[in-house]
């Protein structure tokens, strides 16, 4: 299946950099908070709440799959259907 998402260069490079998982920055970006990152942007990140709401839809596999790039801090930046890209928080992007 194709992804819905284009993704910047730089995203691609962040991505594997990274090692967020394009399949995870989907997840993030479905099922994430979203906060303003300028520019028309959104900033997603998940929170407690959103890996529980995921839970009872994808089941504890993939939670726990996406589990560490939670402790992490994982968030994406995206404009429209764009990710521009993909990067870990120090701290949590949402308290």
């Amino acid at each position: 299946m194709a992804s819905p998402y284009a993704y910047t260069l730089h995203a691609s490079e962040r991505s594997t950099a990274r090692a967020i998982p394009m399949m995870i920055v989907e997840i993030i970006i479905e099922y994430g908070e979203a906060c303003d990152a300028g520019d028309g942007a959104l900033k997603y990140a998940l929170t407690k709440q959103s890996l529980s709401k995921l839970l009872k839809v994808a089941g504890i596999e993939l939670a726990k799959a996406i589990e560490p790039c939670r402790n992490r801090n994982a968030y994406v930046v995206a404009a429209g259907s764009r990710i521009v890209t993909v990067a870990f928080a120090a701290k949590p992007i949402f308290h």
